[in-house]
């Protein structure tokens, strides 16, 4: 009897342990060929969306839906990263009408806000082929696929995007879309300007440094310089005095790249690129 009891207990207890074991997900799977028919979930909490942010549909990981109750998609949170060994990457963008014929606009990347309850678009980039009446249809060939590249912002109180720019072909337009109109017309030359004027701002010498500190090594003076993207240099600032080596100060110079310090009436560094509206730079040279 006391043997029979024993048997039905660690039988009892095998079960058990193996149901336990069987419920456990692997912590590694390697498989040749993975098909997921709905959805493929990719979080540490087991669930697609951050918590609090399911209407904004920002994801704990990735997030992929094939279609069938809806549209598709992937949603990828924090960085989408791409590398590529001995071949440049390639991001590719492909859409075509049902009948299989050619869609002059693939698509669109648009950068957005959560307004109201859903997501409006800001920004848009457009990649687009030319219009039929430019190339007509039956001229498109495998070597005949001419396009260009629109970018569309949208105006305050306007809810449509209007373009701002037309690049492709070898030539630009530049200007406004227009309400309701047909929008910025396609460029026929090099750079064309719709409703306004092109002006020219001179690179203009910076204000006086102002000195943030100096250790009291002997009295120095400085300047800055400011460098244009081709080089070009503007004439020394106002100078400022300090006692002794400075940490300086100054703001930034509209089309400016870079600066020179000038250390009473010598060059003492090369071009200085300073990220932030306010640059600052600390005099370290020997005393």
């Amino acid at each position: 009897m006391i043997d029979r009891l024993l048997t039905i207990v660690l039988s009892a207890t095998a079960t058990f342990a193996l149901m336990k074991l069987g419920s456990q997900p692997p912590r590694e799977l390697t498989v040749e060929r993975l098909i997921v028919t709905k959805e493929l979930i990719v979080s540490d909490t087991g669930t697609p969306w951050e918590k609090g942010f399911e209407a904004q549909q920002i994801p704990r990981g990735i997030y992929a839906r094939s279609l069938g109750d809806g549209p598709g998609g992937l949603w990828v949170r924090s960085r989408l990263i791409k590398g590529e060994i001995d071949d440049p990457f390639d991001d590719r963008f492909h859409a075509l009408e049902g009948d299989g014929s050619l869609r002059r606009a693939p698509g669109h990347i648009s950068w957005n806000v959560w307004i109201d309850g859903a997501w409006r678009q800001m920004a848009i980039i457009q990649g687009e082929g030319l219009e039929f009446s430019e190339v007509p249809a039956k001229e498109w060939t495998g070597g005949t696929h001419p396009g260009r590249i629109r970018f569309q912002t949208f105006r305050p109180q306007h809810a449509e995007p209007l373009t701002d720019a037309l690049i492709g072909q070898g030539m630009m337009s530049l200007g406004g879309g227009g309400y309701g109109g047909g929008g910025l017309p396609y460029p026929s030359e090099v750079l064309q300007l719709w409703g306004g004027e092109l002006r020219q701002a001179p690179l203009v010498s910076p204000a006086k440094p102002a000195v943030v500190k100096a250790d009291a090594s002997g009295d120095h003076e400085y300047a800055i310089v400011a460098v244009g993207v081709q080089g070009q240099r503007t004439s020394p600032s106002p100078v400022a005095k300090a006692r002794g080596l400075a940490t300086l100060r100054w703001d930034s110079v509209p089309g400016a790249e870079a600066y020179i310090v000038v250390r009473d009436r010598q060059e003492i560094t090369g071009p200085l690129w300073i990220e932030g509206s306010q640059k600052e730079w600390v005099d370290n040279a020997a005393k």
